[in-house]
């Protein structure tokens, strides 16, 4: 699984524990829930926007 798809996993995963819309989940972590649209329809993002959302992400995991 490329880290691409560990993250898009992971966000979905999060939004199922709060019950809400993956692309709602991910509008902090991204900046848009297009975004996250366009993750999953194969478009990359920077390694610095990467980094970023991994330490939202991380922040939000453990605050979930």
């Amino acid at each position: 699984m490329s880290h691409t798809e560990q993250l898009i996993a992971r966000i979905r995963a999060l939004a199922v524990k709060q019950n809400r819309a993956p692309a709602t989940v991910a509008a902090p972590i991204l900046g848009s829930g297009m975004a996250f649209a366009n993750l999953e329809a194969g478009k990359t993002i920077t390694l610095a926007k990467y980094e970023r959302a991994l330490a939202k992400l991380d922040e939000l995991e453990r605050a979930a």
